[in-house]
This record gives structure tokens, sequence and C-alpha cells, in this order.
């Protein structure tokens, strides 16, 4: 359980050192579900785990932008929505 709240709060340290702006807004539900599977396929590519056996585990609301923590055959990786409007699906160990 440390551990988890540990990779989020390094998630979340990543996401506020982006280069959003101020003007950045919270994430809304439908920008989140538009984030799924476009995280969700990238994350299949990244660790050549099927699709379907990848799971969503979390949706974060930071101050950079929207953050989905993704479990992908056991382990953890984390997508955040960029600037713009593309995802990046990066490992909780990313730093």
């Amino acid at each position: 359980m440390i551990r988890r709240f540990l990779v989020i709060g390094c998630c979340l340290g990543l996401v506020a050192c982006n280069g959003y702006d101020d003007a950045t807004t919270f994430a809304t539900p439908t920008e989140f579900e538009s984030m799924r599977q476009p995280c969700i396929d990238q994350a299949a590519t990244l660790t050549s785990t099927p699709a379907d056996q990848i799971t969503v585990t979390n949706e974060i609301e930071t101050g950079g932008g929207p953050l989905l923590t993704l479990d992908a055959g056991g382990t953890g990786y984390s997508c955040r929505k960029e600037a713009d409007g593309s995802v990046t699906v990066f490992s909780e160990f990313a730093n």
C-alpha cells in the first residue's frame, strides 16, 4: 500500500512538471473516458501485454491535467494527457 502511494506521488510530481500553464482546468469524466483506449493501446504496445489484460486502476485530476494509472500484467504504469491532446504511458519507476 505504501508503494502505491509512493508511485502515485511520483506520478503527480512528474505531471506537475510537464509545462502546462496555470489556466489548465481539471479533467472531466468525458476527458478521462476519451483517454482510456489510447492509454491502453499505448501500454499494450509498450509492454507487449494484450490490451484486454490492461486495466485502468485510477483516475487522478492533477494541476497538470488528467492522469490514469494502469495495471499491465501486474506492473503499474501511468498515462498522462499531453498539451497537444496525445497521451504518454510511462512506468511507475520513471523519473
